[in-house]
């Protein structure tokens, strides 16, 4: 990532507090976390089914074993959009080589700092033209008290706006911005929300 991206900060809180559905999923998460005293959400308690319906095709579960990431589940969009499902696969058997390090750290990184983490950039997926996402990533335990060592989280995949240039602003990785969400980060953009429906 190039250097000051951590601190585009307005564009990265428009992303999230402009998608109903990415915001629900991190209440959701913020809800468990309260609820174990600011510890960890423990995985049974982010049951995708205790979530709004028409995010369930943007979801996926990472789980991480050793320093690889298989994912565990991915949401039919996730299918439509890659061609494939990913559930069972690893990510770096998902993604361009040159790629595994850079998207691999920020899941290792959402997981070691405990906190969730959105990034923004732009895919191109195999024969189709590149699309603008924003995904976010939630760190999860298996059990109460024990580390993180699952991510669940969603994506938002947009068709560039006319004329847009392509992957601009971004690093070769096709990567915009990716940032740690503290605790006033994630109040601020739930309360954002208000009690309007979800997408």
């Amino acid at each position: 990532m190039q250097p000051g991206w951590e601190n585009n900060i307005d564009a990265d809180m428009a992303a999230l507090t402009t998608d109903r559905g990415m915001l629900a999923l991190l209440r959701h998460w913020c809800q468990a976390r309260a609820a174990n005293d600011g510890t960890l959400p423990v995985r049974a308690q982010m049951d995708p089914c205790d979530l709004p319906r028409s995010i369930l095709p943007f979801m996926f579960i990472y789980e991480r074993q050793g320093d690889r990431l298989r994912c565990r589940l991915s949401g039919t969009r996730m299918r439509d959009l890659f061609g494939n499902d990913g559930t069972g696969l690893f990510l770096d058997q998902m993604i361009a080589p040159h790629s595994v390090p850079g998207r691999s750290a920020l899941f290792h990184r959402t997981l070691d700092g405990g906190l969730p983490l959105l990034y923004r950039g732009f895919l191109v997926p195999v024969g189709k033209g590149w699309r603008g996402f924003n995904r976010l990533l939630l760190p999860v335990a298996v059990r109460a008290g024990e580390p993180a060592t699952q991510v669940m989280g969603m994506v938002r995949v947009f068709d560039p706006p006319p004329g847009a240039a392509a992957l601009a602003g971004a690093d070769a990785d096709g990567l915009l911005s990716a940032r740690l969400l503290d605790d006033s980060e994630c109040r601020a953009a739930i309360d954002r929300m208000g009690s309007g429906r979800v997408l």
